[in-house]
């Protein structure tokens, strides 16, 4: 195959595999049963009820407010925000309206929190309840108006918080996850996640340059008029061309899979865990593969489409937004449609499980792009060895005429 005589080939199989054996843990580090401990201390679960996600939040928009410090994440980076005078008030009246307390009854309950968390072993997590008889609606009014003030990428918008916050863990709480990630995932599910969570990263950038290199290399050796006036139809030339590109990148993501599972089954010997073998099957072909299809297929298609490296560009951009839009929020099932789906947690079963609908359309829809950009590659090559649609060569042409002016 072609792919494999590419240079950008082999540095996509070297920095798939890096980003892997440098990411991705053991599987023991997050596969001990949870004991009973004096601190009461379990790590922490997400919660969707409605108690929980108000008094988080307006913990949370108390401590900004008391500190002065409004940080929003409108592309995933960091942005200070000031607040004028008449904007302060206005979030100052929210806090009091939702919670009942005025600005100094709120400082001093948070002065408060602060000298029992510098015990050891306490939540960091200082919550405010909300003033009696008022409403879930009118919190979430509210933080829309919160939102108006500072901008996008707020950790108020109704989108992130509505995915759940996180709470404290009780015993409870530590072993009905674990028993899940044994019982209901077979250990190895949770890994699988994990293990998707890591590759989707890489794979959401690192196919583009294989899909664009290939695609480039032909007009580079001037193969075009060769492949055009032969008699095979473009949908076979550009159909075998993204399949050899989509089942070659997808090898060393199998056998980082492989990999993970001799793991799991080594760490899991002479212990009373019944594994799921299979469970990285739908995190390769499910999961993933999409995501190679997606990116693949826009590269193909842009490179054909302007005969540049525009794809890169472009898909660094999609990735970049995708990636780090989504903020810390990592095992909260928000799915929608994004390109690298996270769920970075072996265990968070439930939530999984919860938005596993989410996952499949997600899935779905992006194996569905992938194969509408494959059909546009197709037509823009057949328009090309039709004479047609030739950008590279009428702009050469174009820049010859000009210099010899």
């Amino acid at each position: 195959m072609q792919t494999f005589k590419s240079l950008i080939y082999w540095i996509y199989v070297i920095c798939v595999l890096l980003f892997f054996f440098t990411q991705m843990g053991s599987p023991e580090f997050d596969a001990k049963k949870p004991v009973k401990t004096e601190n009461g201390v379990y790590g922490t679960v997400f919660s969707k009820d409605e108690k929980d996600i108000q008094e988080v939040l307006l913990g949370e928009l108390a401590q900004d407010f008391y500190e002065n410090s409004w940080r929003t994440y409108p592309a995933g980076f960091i942005k200070y925000v000031k607040l004028d005078e008449k904007e302060t008030q206005e979030i100052d009246n929210i806090l009091e309206e939702m919670t009942g307390l005025t600005e100094e009854q709120r400082r001093m309950s948070i002065e408060k929190f602060e000298e029992e968390i510098s015990q050891p072993y306490m939540s960091p997590d200082f919550r405010l309840p909300v003033k009696e008889g008022v409403s879930y609606e009118t919190f979430k009014e509210n933080m829309k108006k919160v939102c108006v003030i500072l901008g996008a990428g707020s950790s108020y918008e109704e989108g992130k918080f509505s995915q759940g916050v996180e709470v404290p863990a009780d015993y409870e709480d530590a072993v009905a996850e674990y028993e899940n990630l044994i019982e209901k995932d077979k250990f190895t599910g949770g890994y699988a996640r994990l293990f998707s969570d890591y590759l989707g990263i890489v794979l959401g950038i690192m196919p583009v340059f294989v899909a664009v290199t290939r695609c480039m290399r032909d007009r580079r050796a001037k193969m075009q008029e060769l492949i055009y006036v032969r008699k095979v139809s473009s949908g076979t030339v550009i159909l075998s061309r993204y399949i050899a590109m989509v089942v070659t990148m997808l090898l060393p993501v199998i056998f980082a899979a492989l990999y993970t599972l001799m793991q799991c089954i080594g760490y899991t010997k002479g212990m009373d865990i019944a594994i799921d073998y299979l469970a990285f099957v739908p995190s390769v072909f499910v999961w993933l593969l999409p995501e190679i299809m997606v990116v693949s297929a826009l590269g193909m298609f842009l490179t054909e489409l302007t005969d540049t490296a525009i794809a890169v560009l472009v898909q660094a951009v999609w990735w970049y937004t995708g990636v780090f839009m989504q903020g810390d929020v990592l095992t909260s099932g928000d799915f929608g449609f994004h390109l690298v789906i996270r769920h970075n947690s072996v265990l968070d079963y439930q939530v999984f499980a919860d938005h596993y609908q989410e996952f499949i359309i997600n899935r779905a829809f992006y194996a569905g792009v992938a194969l509408f950009f494959v059909v546009l590659s197709v037509w823009v090559y057949s328009m090309k060895r039709k004479g047609a649609w030739d950008f590279y060569g009428k702009i050469l042409r174009g820049s010859k005429r000009k210099s010899k002016a």
